[in-house]
This record gives structure tokens, C-alpha cells and sequence, in this order.
């Protein structure tokens, strides 16, 4: 029989150890590899390179299961965290969002039905907040007034503008009604939007307010 080369056998050494060679390559090479030490040598090396015993294996599998439960678990906690996130924002953003109304005529109303006492009216159908501030002294047209800044807010699930959503919801007559503190010496009411945290940081200023404002009761 012809003598085979080595770089034959060594090309399918690495089938030879894993078995799916045929019977007469498997004989061929069997023959080869007892009277060749270089070659055999060779067999040894990718032997213990190519071989991964059983327990190995099943350690293996249940390494790569543990990290994939635990990528799941994670990804299971991260999505929960991601929609309780979005639930809070919507939630937030539905009740405690506040903007404010814009002035209307329809809407507000200053009156002083008795004892000189002011009031606002406001005529929607529901509303979040009412901001109002004592009576400031300053200078319109050369002449010093003490003045009232007041505005209305709502959020989606107290808004004149919501209906569908606040239609069980029904304020009270004097729950449509605020009374001015010291309404004896307000001279004039403005309904405006300011911030009177702006306003001491120096942001804005009561000058700037009056400017935007709108006069709606003067006496």
C-alpha cells in the first residue's frame, strides 16, 4: 500500500477525533498514526484541544442559562421601571399640571355685591388653582393705586376645556367664588400670569407684570 503523506493525515485529523470520517479514511488513518510519532504527536495535541469532556459541556450549557435568565430578569425589571415611569409622568401631567386660563370676559367677573367686599366670579365650569396677591401700592399713568394681580389654572382632569372628563365632577356656587384679603383698599384688579418666584430672583418684575396685565375691575 502507498505510504500517505502527513499533511493528508494531519487535514483530517480533526474529523478523525470528532467521528464522522469514513470507515476506510478512519482505517487509513489508524494504520498511519502506529508507525508515526510526529503524526501521532499531532493526534494527541488536537485531541486535548478539540475534546470538551461531558461535564464541562453541561456546566457549560448551565452558565450560558443562568446569564440568560438573568438578561431577562433584567430586561423584565428595566421595562417595568420604564412604564411605571411613563405612568407617573402621565399621571403627574394629567392632575397636577397646572396652565393657566386665558382671560375672558365670559369667564371672570370681579364683584362687590355687599359689605365692600371683592370678589372674584369665575364662570367656567371648573377650575384647578386661583392666585391672587394682597394689594400692591404702584404708579398708573402718575397716579399710585394699590393693585391686585390674579390668574386661574387647570389641569386636564380639572379643566373648563375637559368635559368629557370632569363631566362628574360639579364645584359648588361659593366654590366659583374668591374674596379679595383687604379688598377696602384695592384700587384696581389685574388678571395676568406671573411667577413671584421669578419675580424675586430678579427675573421679572411687578413693572413687567402690570405691563402684560389686564385691567378687569377698577374702582
Amino acid at each position: 500500500m502507498k505510504e500517505v503523506k502527513c499533511t493528508i493525515i494531519q487535514d483530517v485529523l480533526p474529523l478523525y477525533i470528532d467521528e464522522v470520517v469514513s470507515q476506510d479514511t478512519k482505517e487509513m488513518v489508524d494504520e498511519h498514526l502506529q508507525h508515526c510519532n510526529k503524526c501521532q504527536k499531532e493526534y494527541e495535541s488536537m485531541k486535548r484541544d478539540l475534546y470538551i469532556p461531558v461535564d464541562n459541556k453541561v456546566s457549560l450549557f448551565k452558565s450560558v442559562g443562568k446569564k440568560w435568565r438573568k438578561k431577562k430578569v433584567i430586561i423584565s425589571l428595566a421595562s417595568i421601571f420604564a412604564t411605571a415611569i411613563i405612568l407617573l409622568g402621565a399621571y403627574l401631567c394629567i392632575f397636577y399640571y397646572e396652565r393657566v386660563i386665558p382671560y375672558s370676559k365670559n369667564l371672570f367677573k370681579i364683584e362687590m355685591p355687599n359689605d365692600n367686599q371683592l370678589v372674584s366670579h369665575y364662570y367656567g365650569k371648573s377650575y384647578a388653582t386661583f392666585h391672587g396677591t394682597y394689594p400692591s401700592p404702584m404708579v398708573i399713568d402718575g397716579e399710585k393705586k394699590n393693585v391686585s394681580f390674579i390668574f386661574y389654572t387647570e389641569t386636564i382632569a380639572d379643566s373648563p376645556s375637559r368635559s368629557l372628563i370632569n363631566n362628574e365632577k360639579n364645584l359648588n356656587e361659593q366654590d366659583y367664588i374668591w374674596k379679595f384679603d383687604e379688598s377696602e383698599k384695592i384700587d384696581a384688579v389685574y388678571y395676568v400670569d406671573y411667577d413671584v418666584e421669578k419675580i424675586v430672583a430678579g427675573k421679572d418684575s411687578w413693572d413687567s407684570v402690570l405691563e402684560r396685565a389686564v385691567l378687569i375691575w377698577e374702582k
